[in-house]
């Protein structure tokens, strides 16, 4: 399984102490694009963050992509390397917040997943309760300028209170 990090969902997990569901999430390769790598570490973070995220690293490949597909305009460097890493190693999943980049990911054929996706998937696989998701969220929202829609808010709440814990 492979699968290639932009660098919203990886800043948001370390932020909230939850980098590790990648791995449990999706056994396997996790590459992160060169300039991804480079976002990661320029973000303001805590030294807490910066210590998840860096021991996160060494579980990964950190891939030099060479000339990178320009797939939009609106698209920064490390977004473009992304989709084109994900398109040239048929990655199983993209993992991005970012709009425009899931949806090029998608007319690519791959399978793109946020941070609330992979706290919903977390959940369904019994890595998490419904309380612990919900806290997840608001502590995002609440605490780490994490920004979404009404719309995305409701339908996140909807979700979480209609799985059914086995």
């Amino acid at each position: 399984m492979i699968v290639v990090a932009d660098a919203s969902p990886l800043i948001f997990l370390a932020k909230i102490g939850q980098l590790d569901l990648i791995h449990r999430l999706f056994p396997g390769t996790v590459l992160i694009p060169h300039g991804v790598h480079g976002e990661l570490l320029a973000s303001p973070i805590t030294p807490t963050e910066e210590q998840g995220l860096l021991g996160f690293i060494k579980s990964c490949r950190v891939v030099n992509v060479s000339r990178p597909r320009h797939y939009a305009t609106a698209l920064s460097k490390p977004d473009n390397e992304v989709l084109t890493l994900a398109s040239r190693r048929r990655a199983t999943r993209v993992l991005s917040d970012d709009r425009l980049l899931r949806q090029l990911a998608t007319t690519e054929g791959l399978r793109p997943m946020g941070t609330l996706g992979l706290l919903l998937r977390a959940m369904e696989k019994g890595l998490a309760t419904q309380a612990q998701t919900r806290q997840r969220v608001e502590q995002l929202i609440q605490q780490h300028q994490f920004r979404i829609s009404i719309e995305v808010y409701d339908a996140m709440l909807q979700r979480i209170e209609a799985f059914r814990e086995r």
